[in-house]
């Protein structure tokens, strides 16, 4: 009777420890996900929704002569 109540214990908490593994794997994936959307709006070429100063041709020296 101790080893079946033991044996049980022991599967319901790889069960709980399993469940709580799953959560914090889906957690960091949501985490992940934002911050992949923050950069993929921070780098959209000008005239999309923020980015501020990120543009296309941003770090690159221009030659313009008029």
């Amino acid at each position: 009777m101790d080893v079946t109540s033991s044996t049980a214990g022991a599967a319901i908490a790889l069960k709980q420890a399993q469940n709580q593994m799953n959560f914090g794997v889906k957690a960091l994936s949501q985490n992940a996900d934002q911050q992949q959307a923050t950069v993929a709006a921070l780098v959209q070429p000008e005239g999309g929704s923020g980015g501020g100063n990120v543009t296309p041709t941003r770090g690159q020296n221009l030659n313009i002569t008029v």
